[in-house]
Parts: C-alpha cells; sequence; structure tokens
C-alpha cells in the first residue's frame, strides 16, 4: 500500500515516514522543490517536489496512492493577516480533498491541531468535544487550520472522502533539524537565566505523535477527530526537567502575565506597521494560559503511545549532543 506525505521535510512527517517505513508501507514523500530533509536521508522513499497550492502537483502526488497524510503546514507566527496562512492550510487541504474525491478505497488523514479544539484545566483537561477557544481562534495558524478541518469533515458528511483528523498538541523530541516548536529548547540550554511565561501546554514525543497518527490509518473512524496528547505541563515544569536533565545551573525567572501582555501589545503595535516580529497580543495571551488536554480517544482507539516528558527531552538532548560533537 502507498502512503503520500506532504509536508515530507518537516520534523513531524519524517517521523511518519520513518513509523510508516516500519510498518511496511510504501512511501511517496511530497516536498516544496529546494527543500531539504535530512530525516529522510538513506530511507527507501520516492521524493516528489511540488508546491501544495498547485492543484496539477497535488493531482500528480496523490495518483497511485491509496493513503495521503496531509502533513504540510505553513506555520509562520509573523505574519500580519490571517489572510496570509489561506494558501498552505486551507486551499492546499481543499485541493487534496477534490483530489481524492470520488475515489474507492483512499483515505485521508489530515493532520489538524490540538487548538481547534477547547483546552481546559489539569482537573479538567480539554477534549474533542470541548469546542475550540476563542482566544486560539484569534491566533491565524490555527483558525486557518480549524477551517481546514471542517472542509475536511464537511467532505466526509458529503461522501467525498474518507478521512480522519488527528490533532497533535506541543510536539517535541530528536531529529529536529529546522526546529519550530524545538525552539523552546534554545530557550533554556546553555543559558544562565531563562524568563518563563506563566502559563502551560500539552507535550507530546513527535515519536508517539507520528505512531498514534500512522496507526488512524486502519484504526481511526472516518470524520472523527483524535487529540494526539501527552503530558501535561507547566512552563516551569517543563523548565525545570530541562535543566535537570541537562545538569544546568539555570535561574528560572517567571515572566508575570500583564508584563507579557504588555510585550504582546508592542509586538502587536510592530506588526501594524510592517515590522516582523513572533509575537503580539494573541501569542502572549497563548503563553499566559494554562492549555491542557486529554489524549484518552487517541490512546483507547488509535494504541497511541505515552512516552513521557522526562523521556522525551533525555533523548532530545542525546540527538543534540551527538549532533554538535
Amino acid at each position: 500500500m502507498k502512503v503520500l506525505v506532504t509536508g515530507a521535510n518537516g520534523f513531524l512527517s519524517g517521523h511518519i515516514i520513518n513509523e510508516l517505513l516500519k510498518c511496511g508501507y510504501s512511501v511517496r514523500a511530497m516536498m516544496r522543490t529546494g527543500a531539504k530533509a535530512p530525516a529522510l536521508t538513506g530511507l527507501d522513499v520516492e521524493v516528489v517536489y511540488g508546491n501544495i497550492t498547485d492543484k496539477s502537483a497535488i493531482e500528480k502526488a496523490v495518483a497511485g496512492c491509496e493513503i495521503v497524510i496531509h502533513a504540510a503546514a505553513d506555520t509562520n507566527q509573523s505574519y500580519r493577516k490571517i489572510e496570509d496562512y489561506y494558501p498552505a492550510n486551507i486551499h492546499a487541504t481543499a485541493n487534496i480533498i477534490e483530489a481524492m474525491s470520488g475515489s474507492e478505497g483512499k483515505k485521508l488523514i489530515f493532520v489538524s491541531t490540538a487548538n481547534t479544539m477547547g483546552f481546559g484545566t489539569l482537573a479538567n483537561p480539554g477534549n474533542e468535544d470541548k469546542p475550540a477557544s476563542p482566544l486560539f481562534l484569534k491566533s491565524g495558524y490555527a483558525k486557518s487550520k480549524f477551517i481546514a478541518q471542517i472542509l475536511v469533515i464537511e467532505a466526509v458528511k458529503n461522501q467525498k472522502i474518507d478521512a480522519v483528523v488527528v490533532n497533535p498538541t506541543f510536539m517535541i523530541g530528536p531529529f529536529d533539524y529546522n526546529p519550530k516548536s524545538g525552539k523552546i529548547f534554545t530557550m533554556i540550554l546553555g543559558k544562565k537565566i531563562v524568563f518563563y511565561p506563566p502559563g502551560g501546554k500539552n507535550f507530546v514525543d513527535v515519536r508517539d505523535a507520528a505512531k498514534g497518527i500512522v496507526n488512524a490509518i486502519n484504526f481511526g473512524k472516518s470524520g472523527e477527530c483524535y487529540l494526539i496528547a501527552g503530558e501535561n505541563l507547566s512552563f516551569l515544569d517543563f523548565f525545570l526537567k530541562t535543566k535537570l536533565l541537562a545538569k544546568q545551573k539555570t535561574r528560572l525567572v517567571p515572566i508575570p502575565g500583564k508584563i507579557l501582555e504588555l510585550a504582546g501589545i508592542f509586538g502587536s503595535m510592530l506588526r501594524y506597521f510592517g515590522i516582523t516580529t513572533d509575537l503580539n497580543f494573541t501569542n502572549a495571551r497563548i503563553l499566559a494560559t494554562n492549555n491542557y488536554f486529554d489524549n484518552s480517544k487517541a490512546v483507547n482507539q488509535l494504541g497511541l503511545p505515552c512516552s513521557g516528558t522526562d523521556k522525551t527531552i533525555n533523548d532530545y538532548l542525546e540527538w543534540k549532543n551527538a549532533e554538535t560533537e
């Protein structure tokens, strides 16, 4: 059985492809022209180049594949307008739905985000039944993925395609060659002082996420969403774990929520004047929020593994140290 994986040069996609090969699937890896994918070095995969916003490129990539894992996405945090996310996150998803519509025996695994669902507390974490938070829907990335997710679910309801939605939380782990979520490690490793935000989030091992996503091919129910989640931690707890495992004497200093929001307002003003910045008011409020999730549905139905954050951090540190030797 041949599987197309979009965004094959990405952090998650590299792990998905490795997991697919372990499970005996044939893999076609799609990435944009000029992209580098060190995680795929030496792997027996068919690589195709093309832009996911190009309908003809998508049609060619989908042809001959029984399964499509659509993991490509634009996660840029510095865009000024939500519409900047539309081509890669919404239009490309529509292209894939169109390319797969009416094809018997094909299945789409759409990689969305946990932020299309409502978060909760440690005592009452968010799940697949909670509506999306208005706070996260102010994020251009989360809003665009929310719209794309609706397109997928509506296509299933209209019997155009067979599709499963998977919703990863914050992914960390080894082989993060072009870090995005992995930038959280650069905030603390080798640092004497680290300022941390007051909120928290759910951290999932990228290898566990890849396993759960591949398992969705056989065990995911069409039209259903699955939170691919791991351990709920405050930013303080995450940095404490990393500090101890890295054997650092880093001083951890809290950033008051109000100070963080003021910095976010300043970031939003910079964006208004066309100056690129990753921090705006919405992102600042998110960093000050405890957004926690429950993974029980994916554990029970997809066999999602739960490695634990200590192991993930330790494995990341071992890989990073080996890379720098």
